[in-house]
Formats: C-alpha cells, structure tokens, sequence
C-alpha cells in the first residue's frame, strides 16, 4: 500500500510539473501569435479652396490605412487616377470596378473615407465637390498623390 501511494504521489508531482511547462510553453505562443503590430493610419483633410487638399501629396509604408476626412460642408467625392488592384483591407466608403479603380459616393461634412495599399507606387486621386461661384453652380476639383513604399 505505501508503495502505490509513492507511486500515485511521484506521478502526480510528475502530471503537475509536466501540465505547468506546458502551459507556460503554450502562454507564451499564444501571445507571441496574438501579438501584432499597431497599424499606421495616415490622415488628409479635405477643405474648400484655398485651404484644399492637406496634406497634397502623402508617403507611406505598404499596409497603411489613409483616411479622407470632410472638414467643410458639402459633400466630396474621392476617385483614384491611378489603378490601385486590391486594397489590404476592407476599404471605407471606396468601391472599385472589376479592373481595380476606386472611387467614392458622396462623402458628407463630418465623413470619411479609407484605403491600405498593398502595391508600391505612386497614386494620384482627384477631390471633388459642387461649388456656387457667382450664383451658378460648378465643380471644384483638387488633385493630390499618395506614395506607397516598402
């Protein structure tokens, strides 16, 4: 009988020392998978002429999130020039056509808009909204670039 109770407490130690490797084993790879990166976002402001597009021209790291936000009243509209392909992330008020061109609806004062590029280069995009110049409607269009690097 103390024979088996030796046996059944040396297992038991062995069972324990054995469970708390292994969790603090697998802890640390949990956290480790778990741990990522903060993601960059970089902003634009979009105000009226003379203010305009600010920054016009932005360099970011591939995988940063660009976010348009409409600081005067009226709406905006954001098109890309330049073909994107696939944003790395679910894009914010953008919609592409079948061959990778992003474009926006109406963007309201107070709203934005956000897309991450995966592909290096140079990308150009147009700003637009209904202006009233001496009592007749019109378009103000301002252009700006984005460089996406690694």
């Amino acid at each position: 009988m103390f024979n088996s109770k030796k046996a059944f407490l040396g297992t038991l130690l062995i069972v324990i020392f054995l469970t708390s490797v292994f969790m603090v084993l697998f802890h640390d790879s949990v956290h480790a998978e778990d741990a990522q990166p903060k993601e960059a976002v970089a902003m634009i402001t979009l105000k009226q002429m003379p203010e305009g597009i600010s920054p016009t021209s932005l360099k970011v790291k591939l995988g940063t999130t660009i976010v348009w936000v409409n600081s005067d009243p009226g709406p905006v509209t954001i098109k890309f020039l330049d073909k994107l392909g696939i944003a790395c992330k679910v894009p914010v008020n953008f919609h592409a056509d079948v061959w990778g061109n992003y474009e926006t609806g109406a963007i309201p004062e107070g709203g934005t808009a956000s897309i991450c590029f995966i592909y290096k280069g140079t990308y150009k995009f147009e700003v637009k909204r209904l202006v009233e110049e001496g009592g007749q409607p019109g378009e103000q269009i301002q252009t700006g670039t984005i460089t996406a690097h690694e």
